[in-house]
């Protein structure tokens, strides 16, 4: 996967499982033309420390006009439920710290815990894509695997979903600036059982993910920046 070419729409995923879908259009190489869109796809690494600056890279070489985040999150328990593949489309991300949530930590002042991804794009994508939600996505440190304490950062923060990329790569695209969105699909109710119904839903999930992203383009890229 490189990105020295140039695009049109650089596609980012945590790792290259979360591309698959994407190879059947664009080949082993995950870079082509859809549509008259350059579309080049790329790894960003596992987790919000990695997230953040494998994304700096591909944009410095990519120089897209857009950018979007493909991937998986899990769905915290409360109503209506998200249901296993439902897509995602963010209204806003949120940095979450359990110790935050449990009171027994806090985030200074002047740290940036909240971003918005860009309205324009994020609004083209959900109105071209059937079904999708929006709502606040968490982005956290590490999976949260305890049922009480999914509950809680669920109800505390006002966050419908959790994913571990979406912020840091947000705020790199932010830094440059440049238009982000993310097309996640549930995979799991966060908590003690999501691990596995992650395992399960995961293949299919990225299928679904990319088929989403592709409509999107084949239906004229609604909300794509002009070049």
């Amino acid at each position: 996967m490189t990105t020295s070419k140039g695009a049109d729409i650089l596609v980012l995923a945590a790792y290259a499982p979360e591309l698959v879908g994407m190879r059947a259009t664009l080949g082993t190489a995950l870079a082509g033309v859809v549509r008259g869109l350059r579309v080049v796809c790329a790894t960003v690494g596992v987790g919000l420390p990695t997230a953040g600056a494998g994304a700096m890279r591909h944009l410095r070489d990519a120089k897209p006009r857009a950018v979007i985040l493909l991937g998986s999150c899990g769905a915290y328990p409360k109503k209506p439920a998200f249901a296993p593949l439902e897509a995602v489309v963010p209204e806003r991300i949120q940095l979450v710290d359990t110790a935050v949530v449990l009171d027994k930590a806090a985030f200074p002042a002047p740290m940036q815990t909240v971003m918005e991804p860009d309205p324009v794009l994020s609004h083209g994508l959900a109105t071209c894509l059937p079904g999708v939600r929006r709502g606040q996505l968490a982005s956290t440190l590490s999976i949260t695997t305890d049922d009480t304490l999914a509950a809680r950062i669920g109800k505390r923060t006002g966050c419908d979903t959790e994913n571990l990329e979406a912020f840091s790569v947000g705020v790199a695209c932010a830094g440059l600036p440049l238009p982000f969105a993310a097309v996640l699909v549930v995979t799991n109710l966060v908590g003690s059982e999501g691990r596995e119904q992650w395992s399960k839903h995961r293949r299919k999930a990225a299928d679904h993910s990319a088929r989403l992203l592709l409509d999107w383009i084949h239906r004229g890229a609604q909300g794509l920046p002009a070049r």
